[in-house]
Order: structure tokens, then sequence, then C-alpha cells
């Protein structure tokens, strides 16, 4: 670069820097509200997230901004292929947020911090009515901010960019029915076996502290590094990073003790990946992920296809039995291995086995598209979710705190997100098949409790790069073509036709 290109850049990068660390502060604020903030500081913290967000977007917004990225764009045959990448970055999240009044900005802050709060008290008490004047001011909001952004095709399209960049939403809605299409009548056959799995392993009373313990012994197995990071618990499990060095996990634990497991192993994939970024791009545009699709490829990938396999639990089963001797100490690996692996239709999305999984994040997608195009009513949408849970699951919620109330996402504005949790399975398969190729002994490396390997490879091939690539461009030279359905069905296929007797 010329030596006015690199002063312009090093300006521009201490900018973004900067953003960064407001957005860090604003992740902190995040975390503490679902963990340790008292019941009344929620107006206290609305006021304070509001005022926060209004100076990120201020800082993003302001002309110095705008001027270094155009002079920079447009002598952009002076950058180097990083720095090219990082200013076209920038450039994404500058231009979308001039599109949005500050005004805008703040309210939405506001009303989504209240929102949360009010969601967080109406799903306790079962009462759908308290929340619903909350959420029909999010989903006006939601447009307002779609429509300040502007789409082509679909309303909904200005929401999933935010999550998925790239993706529209017809394309998305036609990989999301082809994993319907396959999964309704997958799950049909698995009822029409009549293979009844004994549950009694995983259903406890598990004492919280030790399935605690017990969780850390698998995350450090993982390579999360907890010098670096921190379990805590929460109503909804999450992870938040702060930055790499501050990468926080919240996990929940019941006497089912899949809850508490598999969500500290699905949280702590998502923490991997946030401490897996180069740091070298830390406090740059490069170092925020924006592609949900594959940050929850990570927790998936570890999750299910690792979590849930076999050569998982032969590495960490003798050390549950000798963690809960007494329900335990008697039940065979296979016994087990099925209880995990248990499929059955069930109302919590966050506590659904891998096949039905899939099928809640189709509900939820089909439904705020519907909610944010104006073809249904929040009023009507407890009746819509019952009524789409009986046709694809064959279920009906009895009450709403197990329907409609469960999920955080809508009370915090965050449509378009739901997607991301079915593109994030596909890319798990497609990623575990890809490390499998590369790595010719993982599973036997799995068996000897030994997760690293797996770890490196992610890191090598999805981690390091942070938001260097756009997502199908980084699924496509890590597993050689694009995110795809295949891996995904053929895994499904793999593991629970022989555990139900299917062929």
């Amino acid at each position: 670069m010329s030596p006015a290109a690199t002063e312009n850049y090093r300006k521009l990068m201490q900018m973004a820097a900067e953003l960064a660390d407001l957005s860090s502060a604003e992740a902190l604020l995040g975390w503490d509200q679902e963990t340790k903030m008292p019941r009344k500081g929620i107006e206290g913290r609305a006021q304070v997230s509001a005022t926060l967000a209004g100076v990120h977007h201020e800082r993003l917004t302001r002309p110095e901004m705008g001027e270094a990225l155009a002079a920079l764009r447009g002598n952009g045959t002076a950058l180097d292929d990083e720095a090219r990448a990082q200013i076209e970055d920038l450039w994404w999240s500058y231009t979308r947020a001039t599109k949005l009044p500050g005004d805008l900005v703040r309210r939405l802050a506001e009303t989504r911090s209240r929102a949360t709060a009010v969601w967080a008290e109406a799903r306790a008490a079962k009462d759908f009515p308290r929340f619903a004047p909350h959420l029909k001011e999010i989903i006006a909001l939601s447009r307002e901010v779609a429509e300040a952004y502007g789409y082509e095709a679909d309303v909904y399209d200005a929401l999933l960019e935010e999550y998925e960049p790239g993706a529209r939403t017809a394309d998305t809605a036609v990989v999301l029915s082809e994993v319907k299409d396959f999964l309704v009548p997958f799950l049909r056959a698995i009822a029409e076996s009549r293979k009844e799995i004994d549950l009694t392993p995983v259903l406890g009373p598990f004492d919280r502290a030790k399935q605690a313990a017990f969780g850390e012994q698998v995350v450090r197995a993982m390579g999360f590094d907890l010098d670096a990071g921190r379990i805590d618990t929460a109503n909804h499990p999450f992870c938040s990073g702060i930055h790499p060095g501050d990468v926080r996990l919240a996990t929940r634990y019941k006497d089912d003790i899949r809850v508490g497991l598999f969500g500290t192993i699905h949280e702590a994939g998502h923490g991997l990946y946030e401490q897996g970024v180069a740091a070298a791009l830390g406090r740059t545009p490069l170092g925020s992920i924006r592609s949900l699709g594959i940050h929850e490829s990570q927790s998936r990938l570890w999750e299910n296809n690792v979590g849930l396999s076999l050569p998982f639990w032969k590495a960490f089963y003798p050390s549950l039995q000798a963690t809960f001797p007494g329900p335990l100490a008697d039940v065979p690996l296979d016994t087990f291995f099925a209880a995990v692996n248990d499929v059955r239709p069930s109302f919590i999305r966050i506590e659904a086995d891998e096949v039905t999984y899939n099928l809640h994040v189709v509900v939820r997608f089909e439904l705020e598209h519907e909610l944010i195009n104006g073809r249904l009513g929040v009023d009507d949408l407890p009746e819509a979710w019952n009524a789409r849970y009986a046709e694809y699951l064959g279920i009906t919620p009895p009450t709403p705190d197990v329907g409609v109330l469960q999920d955080i996402h809508w009370s915090s504005g965050l449509f378009g997100y739901f997607p991301t949790y079915t593109l994030g399975s596909l890319n798990a398969a497609q990623f575990y098949a890809a490390a499998a190729r590369d790595i010719p002994s993982l599973e036997s490396r799995i068996e000897r409790g030994d997760l690293i390997p797996l770890k490196d490879w992610l890191v090598e091939n999805v981690h390091r790069w942070g938001n260097r690539f756009k997502p199908e461009e980084l699924v496509e030279r890590a597993t050689g073509h694009p995110t795809r359905a295949d891996e995904f069905i053929a895994y499904m296929k793999a593991k629970y036709e022989p555990l139900y007797g299917l062929r």
C-alpha cells in the first residue's frame, strides 16, 4: 500500500478496534442480564443497553468511517488480500448501519431488553397474553429495520442477511423443506418400529454439582480453555464471546442428565469457535463471526456427531459410571448409548433428540416468516404453533411455556436466526465427514478419549479464519462442496436405521 493508503488503513482499523470493544461490552451486559443481574435491574439495564447500542451505531456510522472506507475501496489494487477482506467486511457493516436511524437502533435495544425480561416472567407464568404486546412491538420494529435495510424479493431476506450473509429466504426454504420431507416420514418409520428404549439410565435424579463436574471434564477434553472462559447456569443455554480470552458458556441442569450434559457440550462447541479465531484477527472486522450457520455447525458437530457417538461413550462412559455409581454402575454401555440416542417427539427444542430437532426449527422458521410478512398475527400464534407441532411431530403442547414461549429469540428480536440452526446441522455433518477423510484414525482417537485432533482440524479449516470467507466459500473450502443435505441424511440413516431396526 502507498503511505497514504497505509495511514488511512491504520486509522480505519483503530476505529474498527473501538467498535470491537463496544461489542465486547454489549456482550458482557447481555451475559450478566441472563446470569447474575438482580430482577430489579432490568429498567436500568435497558437504559444502559440502549445508550451503548446508540454509541456503537454512532461510531460505526460516523462520516470519517465512510470516507476512509470509500477511499480504500476506490484504491483496492493497493491492498493485499487480507486488508481487502477487512475493508469489505467493515463496508458491509457500515452500509447496513447507515441505513438504520439512530433512534430506531436505540428503541430496538431498549424494547428488546424489556421484552426479554417480560418473556421470562410470562414463560414462568405460562401466560402468552402477558408477552403478546411486547412481541407485537418487537415485530413492528423488526419490520422497520427490514424496510430500512431494503430487500429485493422478501422482507424476511433483510433480516436473514444479518445472521447468514448472502442467504435468501427462497433458497433457505427449499433446503429446510428437503430436510423436513426426509425427517417427517423417517420419524414416522421410527415410531412404527415400536422399539421401546429404556430411558431409566438417563432420567436420574443425578446430582447437579456432579453433572457440572463431569461436563467440565468433557469440555476440557474438547480443548476448551477454561482459563479463557467459564461455565455458568441460565434459564436458556448460550455462549457469549466477549473476546477470545473471555468466552462464557451458560447451561442448565435437570434430573435428566442429557439436558445439562449435551447442552454444555453444545455451548462449548460455540466456545471453541470463539477461542479458535486467529489472534491476529482480534479487534478487527474479520475477528467477528457473522455466519450463524457456521457457528451452529460447531456446536451441533460436538453435541451430535461426537457427543452422541458410540466411540465417544466408549471413552467417557467409565468416567460417567464412576461419577454416578448408584444409577449407572450396572447399566451396560449399549443400554446407555441407546438411551441418549432415544428418538421421540417432545416439546422443548433445546432438549430434542437430533432426529426431531430440525423439525422444531422448521416450525419456527415457517411461523416467523409468516409473522414478519404479516400473514400471521401475534394473537393467532399459539394456535398456529400447536397446529404445526401436531402436523410435523404428532404432538400438541399443553401449555405456552413448553410451546410458543419456550425460546428467547423472538423476545430479543432475533428474526432470521432460527434457520441457521438447521444450516448448522447440515454443515456439521459435512465438516465431520471431511475431518474423517482427512484424519483416517479419527474415530479410534475419539474412542481413546483424544478429541484434540478433531479440534485442531476445525481450528485449521474453520475457526482461525474468523469472518475471512463467506459461509458457502468456507464450507466448500473445507469439505469440497457447498452446503447440502446429503451427508446429514446419510448420517441420520447410518445411526438410526440399525438402532431402530429399519433395515
